[in-house]
């Protein structure tokens, strides 16, 4: 009992600092050895009472790191920002934002909080290093002074098919293109399913990405409302298709960027089920398929289709998880789809590059990719968690937050009457920060007052956030000169 009591004491005593805020959200509590230091504790005394302000709700546990006050949580997204699926044409307005966005993206100078992918930091160099070595050492030029076999290593287009058996499909080697980067997966995809002038049906809000791949393919787009936590609903799609003839839709129901939504798997049979009753075609964004915080493959909407259903294409990537500066991506499609695909390649960029192949397979083939992953995923968790916190401190009154599972993304609505998204985007380069405005993940307008933020970066970001904040807390007019 004597030991109950202390660890009861030890707790209540913190717990006092907490409320008073000596120590405030998402601050670190003492290392337990210095609890123990502090208050004449057992390591298990000291750890019962840790896990006691833990149960209560006051302070959670990091991976490895200790533990932390709570961070003041924000308000949740509520619910999807647009009403009905809609039909929406470009404009050039976009595109020169779209074009101000990447370069941005691009600018050493700005803290990269609009970037669409982890610092440096979060990738294994050391092992890119060595496999490089051993590369370069090799006996035989090898992947130096040869083009790449059209549809990719065999070897890694064997271990791209086994992960996704491990997700549940029934793959193999010979359903798998590689390509450089998604987008040249997302892009051949929509050019082999869609005819110029055709609809697709894509969620709101969208990765941009996917939007100038239509225009591109010369394709209408049609938005379907996506919920914040499990995206888009298939009825939206049946209400689409009642008026108008919906080709393919363009979905990712895996921490989609930016929203983090993820479908559960009611909502990808519902989906399966719809697309098969309309017959359209199903384009399946998986980049972020990989990076579910808690570790779980969550099985792919995409499944084999006989040659009579609409085809389904999944388009995958490394270079968000592992290997940046590679660009290596795929697609997924059984026979007679992944030819269309294969030879639409053949006349446009051949092959993909036979090194950053070989450092794929290599990375993948020796389990480094798994074992990275298993460091990188409790990271992006943890970051995302100060990030949402940052936010709730600094952001105005009013501000809510995507509550994501996976990925590295926050999607932020923005109170009214202060700062839009692009007049955030304007004011926050100004001030060195680079941030994503919302009204680019949608043709249809209603996210302007959106912004996606990247969590997934070294240094301290509290100074950016901060300065984001009385940003956005500024009238819409201020704001567009600060």
């Amino acid at each position: 009992m004597a030991t109950g009591f202390k660890y009861r004491r030890i707790a209540d005593h913190l717990a006092r600092g907490i409320q008073a805020g000596i120590t405030g959200p998402g601050e670190r509590l003492p290392s337990l050895r210095e609890a123990c230091r502090t208050y004449g504790a057992s390591l298990m005394t000291a750890l019962a009472a840790y896990r006691h302000l833990e149960a209560i709700g006051l302070v959670e546990a990091l991976p490895r790191s200790g533990f932390r006050v709570r961070p003041r949580l924000p308000a949740p997204l509520e619910q999807a920002p647009t009403r009905r699926p809609s039909l929406h044409a470009f404009s050039s307005a976009r595109a020169e934002l779209t074009a101000e966005l990447l370069a941005a993206m691009a600018d050493p100078a700005l803290v990269p909080l609009g970037s669409g992918w982890p610092s440096a930091d979060h990738f294994p160099v050391a092992a890119f290093r060595r496999l490089t070595s051993r590369l370069l050492r090799g006996p035989a030029p090898g992947p130096w002074t040869r083009f790449s076999p059209p549809r990719g290593d065999p070897e890694l287009r064997r271990l791209v098919a086994r992960r996704y058996r491990a997700r549940g499909m029934d793959v193999g080697p010979d359903d798998v293109l590689v390509t450089t980067g998604a987008m040249e997966a997302l892009a051949l995809a929509l050019r082999v399913l869609v005819k110029p002038g055709d609809v697709v049906a894509v969620e709101c809000p969208a990765f941009f990405g996917v939007l100038d791949a239509a225009r591109s393919a010369g394709a209408r787009v049609v938005e379907l409302p996506a919920e914040p936590a499990g995206g888009p609903d298939p009825a939206a799609l049946a209400a689409a298709c009642r008026r108008h003839a919906v080709r393919a839709a363009v979905l990712a129901p895996t921490f989609a960027n930016p929203a983090g939504s993820l479908m559960d798997e009611a909502r990808k049979a519902a989906w399966r089920e719809a697309l098969g009753a309309e017959g359209v075609a199903l384009i399946e964004d998986d980049v972020y398929g990989e990076l579910a915080w808690d570790g779980r493959r969550h099985a792919p909407l995409c499944a084999p289709r006989g040659r009579d259903e609409p085809p389904a294409i999944l388009v995958g990537s490394f270079s968000k998880t592992l290997l940046p500066g590679g660009r290596v991506g795929y697609a997924i499609a059984p026979s007679p789809w992944i030819d269309a695909l294969a030879d639409l390649k053949s006349i446009t960029t051949l092959a993909a590059a036979p090194l950053a192949q070989a450092l794929a397979a290599g990375l993948v083939g020796d389990g480094a990719y798994d074992r990275h992953l298993r460091r990188l995923r409790p990271r992006l968790q943890a970051e995302v968690g100060t990030m949402r916190a940052l936010v709730a401190r600094h952001f105005p009154p009013g501000t809510r937050v995507s509550d994501p599972r996976g990925g590295y993304f926050l999607w932020v609505e923005l109170p009214a009457g202060g700062a839009d998204g692009l007049a955030l985007f304007h004011a926050a380069a100004r001030h060195g920060i680079g941030v994503a405005p919302g009204c680019l993940f949608s043709l249809g307008g209603g996210l302007d007052r959106f912004v996606r933020l990247n969590a997934a970066l070294a240094g301290d970001l509290e100074p950016a956030v901060r300065t984001l904040g009385r940003l956005a807390a500024a009238p819409a007019a201020r704001a567009s000169g600060a």
